[in-house]
């Protein structure tokens, strides 16, 4: 990350510092399905009508019905960063634990040399006790995921949290058009990045899939920390493959695979996970079952 953008994100935060909290201990309204006034409950953003407008919901979510878009637009000749900050007004969250890393699913539309940067500060008694960061300056038009891996300076455990995501400018003036969305954040485990770009996962997980109970249609998402032959199959209560949605030699990487029960009937059903990576033979499997419901 290039030294002018990582100041950015340090003035932008010291403008909307981490203040007073309230007693909620996650990311609020990490998907951003809540708006009020059109601006996301819980966040900050760039917006200030009539001037300018450059953080909207959209319904092009990876998950639920909505997600948070933010454009460079222009008024009277200059153009504007879309930016969001964490807190209703713009004060963070309080947490009370060492997270690893903030995870998320973003999309991107760089124009020129922009690109997008996304931070996360972690404070103890507002003083800085760690912080993390993700920038990404290559085009993205289906959803990937993001992980910035926070590093802590300093053994306290923090009792706040701020999110910043913006566009900023690596070369010089931003670009007209330059847009992102960006949907379900988290805390997650630290994860590595390959040369792509691409999250590698810290471990095996088969996830809950949503919605459950589902009629017709669920989305399953799992995580392969090492290439390798991945199957996940879908059985009834007797114990009978009714559907084999993933068999193949994947790389690396978070997946999502959507199961459609519409020629099944309702019921309990049980889907299951078998992971072999490429250097770890029977020995290194994996294998995890989870449950879901089709109500029709």
């Amino acid at each position: 990350m290039k030294p002018a953008s990582i100041m950015l994100c340090v003035v932008l935060l010291l403008l909307f510092p981490v203040g007073a909290y309230q007693a909620h201990a996650q990311i609020l309204n990490a998907g951003f399905e809540d708006w009020t006034d059109g601006n996301p409950n819980d966040w900050s953003t760039s917006n200030f009508p009539p001037i300018i407008t450059n953080v909207t919901q959209v319904s092009d979510a990876h998950e639920g019905a909505s997600a948070v878009q933010g454009d460079v637009v222009s008024y009277l000749g200059s153009n504007f960063p879309p930016f969001i900050v964490s807190g209703q007004n713009s004060e963070g969250f309080p947490v009370n634990t060492q997270h690893p890393a903030l995870h998320g699913w973003y999309k991107f539309t760089p124009v020129g040399d922009d690109i997008l940067l996304v931070t996360v500060v972690m404070t103890h008694a507002d003083t800085g006790v760690g912080s993390g960061s993700f920038g990404m300056s290559t085009p993205q038009s289906s959803y990937r995921e993001f992980a910035a891996n926070i590093i802590y300076f300093y053994p306290q455990v923090p009792d706040a949290c701020s999110i910043l995501a913006v566009i900023s400018a690596s070369g010089g003036l931003l670009s007209l058009g330059s847009m992102f969305i960006m949907d379900d954040l988290a805390f997650g485990p630290v994860s590595s990045v390959d040369a792509s770009g691409n999250v590698i996962p810290a471990s095996f997980e088969l996830f809950q899939n949503y919605p459950n109970p589902f009629n017709p249609k669920t989305l399953i998402t799992y995580s392969l920390p090492q290439a390798g032959h991945a199957q996940l199959v879908v059985f009834n209560t007797l114990g009978e493959q009714v559907a084999t949605l993933v068999d193949a030699q994947m790389d690396a990487g978070s997946y999502r695979t959507e199961f459609d029960g519409t020629a099944l009937p309702s019921g309990t059903y049980f889907y299951r996970l078998q992971a072999t990576p490429h250097l770890g033979g029977k020995a290194g499997g994996f294998s995890q079952v989870r449950k879901l419901l089709l109500v029709k």
